[in-house]
């Protein structure tokens, strides 16, 4: 596609310093760009619809494996030659398995982007894969299985979303011990032919970057990639309820989930204020209540969860066994008397948080390229850092109060590790 014929799309929101600027491929792929002057570093975040979800169901962690084993060598360059050439270049980068992507992150100086865009087009559509690397791959992912029995809050995070969201949505990215001991280098291989696609993947570029520089090396380099999307498996109804696990310590791990609105969704504005007000801190009513005023557990914190199709509120509570059911109960409380609503105090309190944080991504190349994602895979486009702002200054106390009276949270699923089950508040 010529330098005339490129459709171009940029937010209708006004821009001061950032310029932001979208570019899809006939092939699938979505490019989006922002330039931040005064910054001489540049950032990318790739995502491709390879993670998880489309595991096959008797190999999981596959995906998670692949996120390493794609890294050992790509195009002309084995492992050794393609570690020193992007170390060569000072490119900073990571890669791991989510639940719906493979996501890759770079950062760079800014002059060096188009040394690099071709080398992760090598790694995405050309990569070796090779026999050596393959071993080493799953044993450091079989190396994560093991370190989770040793973090008891990540093991409980894994089973909670397991028990509430729905498979393939709640599969643990780490995967299981016999499929990851089953699994073979040639399945793999026979894997990433069909889960590799740029249909539905998202590169975002922040920082010291010419959009149509980017567009040209990204036409030339990923324009033409064809790989036919595989879909994931029909989805399983999630098991939910509760669920315990007994392990005779001296802590008692407690997660909590309720469903909540996607993030797509214009409520879920006042859903983040209301967890902000809920666990935003040390001000935040958990905190302040069942840790600070009660004495019960030394952890306790809720959050926001949204993928495209479902939303939750993750709650987490860490504990003595002799305080685990007093914790859960006053947990049940705070949850229950949010739904009469906030004060302005709390309110501003979270809002001056939700800010802050945003402020600071503001200030990142590699938060921006992030944010860049996450917006177009949520929102269908990207969002400023004035529309972030503004959207966050317009939440008013009567709305998020209207919703959660409206919208109380429930039902609970429960999932507790420790010497003895915990029962829910009637």
């Amino acid at each position: 596609m010529g330098a005339t014929q490129r459709k171009t799309e940029t937010t209708g929101h006004p821009v001061t310093a950032q310029h932001q600027h979208i570019h899809r491929l006939a092939n699938g792929l979505t490019l989006l760009t922002e330039k931040m002057p005064n910054v001489r570093s540049a950032s990318m975040s790739f995502m491709i619809p390879a993670g998880a979800a489309l595991d096959p169901a008797t190999a999981l962690g596959s995906a998670n494996v692949l996120s390493d084993w794609i890294l050992r060598g790509a195009g002309a360059r084995n492992s050794r030659e393609l570690s020193d050439y992007l170390d060569g270049l000072g490119v900073q980068r990571g890669a791991g398995a989510e639940t719906i992507f493979i996501r890759f992150g770079a950062s760079m100086l800014g002059r060096n982007l188009a040394a690099v865009l071709p080398v992760y087009a090598d790694i995405v559509q050309r990569p070796q894969l090779p026999e050596t690397g393959f071993g080493p791959a799953r044993d450091l992912a079989m190396q994560q299985l093991d370190a989770i029995e040793d973090e008891p809050a990540q093991k409980l995070s894994i089973l909670l979303k397991s028990q509430h969201f729905p498979d393939p949505l709640g599969r643990p990215t780490v995967g299981l011990r016999e499929h990851l001991q089953a699994l073979t280098a040639d399945q793999l291989r026979a894997d990433f032919q069909t889960r590799f696609t740029p249909q539905g993947a998202i590169l975002t570029v922040a920082g010291d970057c010419d959009f149509a520089q980017v567009t040209d090396l990204v036409e030339k380099h990923f324009g033409g990639w064809h790989n036919t999307p595989r879909h994931p498996t029909a989805e399983k109804p999630a098991p939910r309820g509760a669920l315990h696990i007994t392990q005779q310590t001296n802590q008692v791990q407690i997660g909590l989930a309720m469903d909540s609105v996607p993030e797509s969704e214009a409520q879920s504005i006042l859903v983040k204020m209301a967890v902000g007000v809920l666990s935003g801190g040390m001000g935040a009513r958990l905190f302040s209540e069942i840790r600070e005023k009660q004495g019960l557990c030394y952890s306790v914190h809720a959050g926001y969860q949204s993928s495209k199709e479902q939303a939750a509120i993750l709650g987490y509570a860490g504990t003595g066994p002799d305080r685990a059911q007093r914790t859960l109960d006053s947990f049940m409380v705070e949850i229950q008397r949010l739904s009469k609503g906030v004060t302005s105090e709390e309110l501003e309190r979270a809002r001056i948080g939700m800010k802050s944080r945003t402020i600071m991504q503001g200030e990142s190349p590699a938060a921006r390229a992030g944010a860049l994602a996450h917006d177009f895979y949520h929102y269908g486009r990207p969002r400023t850092l004035d529309e972030l702002r503004s959207c966050i200054e317009s939440v008013k106390l009567a709305d998020v109060n209207a919703y959660l009276a409206a919208n109380p949270f429930g039902p609970i699923t429960l999932v507790t590790i420790g010497p003895n089950a915990l029962t829910l508040p009637a």
